[in-house]
């Protein structure tokens, strides 16, 4: 049961994606709209701390003109795999390291699945470092944030900690029922 495309109406270009929207004939020859968000991959990372704390940023989100709290998070290079992009988003967007640290894939999951093709790769590393020659972009990070499992669980019931990966890998790091198979 496949949605035909019949053809793009309209295309919006911005810099690292694009939002088309398309007439398509539906199983039952209705015909409708659809919008369709083309957007790279994106990989995201639990910090851990030596001391079990996990590491945060805080940025301002212009879609919902607020500062939230999240774990760190980019998109994927052309080229680029998963772990490389969260080991080097993560030293931009915090100024640690994994180093040679235990990096492991909790999960693969598509976070808009009804109009967005973003897959994000959620991973976890423990024991990260903090570099002597951080420099963090303050165009992007207003600060970072270490908080521990019971902190998380008041962020989280008080609505500071919304962001939809974060909420989806804390609950995967916490409840331990899922495995990634690949």
């Amino acid at each position: 049961m496949k949605e035909e495309k019949l053809r793009t109406i309209a295309t919006v270009h911005a810099r690292s994606f694009s939002v088309n929207l398309d007439e398509v004939k539906l199983p039952s020859g209705r015909i409708t709209e659809r919008i369709r968000v083309e957007h790279p991959d994106a990989s995201a990372l639990i910090p851990i701390l030596d001391d079990g704390r996990i590491l945060f940023v805080k940025q301002f989100r212009y879609s919902i003109q607020e500062e939230t709290l999240e774990i760190p998070a980019g998109k994927i290079d052309p080229g680029e795999d998963p772990e490389t992009c969260v080991r080097r988003e993560f030293e931009e967007e915090t100024g640690y390291s994994i180093g040679n640290g235990n990096v492991e894939l909790l999960l693969k999951y598509v976070p808009a699945i009804g109009y967005s093709s973003e897959v994000l790769y959620i991973f976890k590393a423990i024991g990260v470092k903090k570099l002597d020659s951080a420099i963090i972009s303050s165009d992007e990070i207003s600060s970072l944030e270490k908080l521990s499992f019971d902190e998380i669980k008041s962020a989280i019931s008080q609505g500071v900690i919304k962001d939809g990966k974060t909420l989806v890998a804390l609950y995967t790091l916490y409840s331990n029922c899922f495995k990634i198979s690949e």
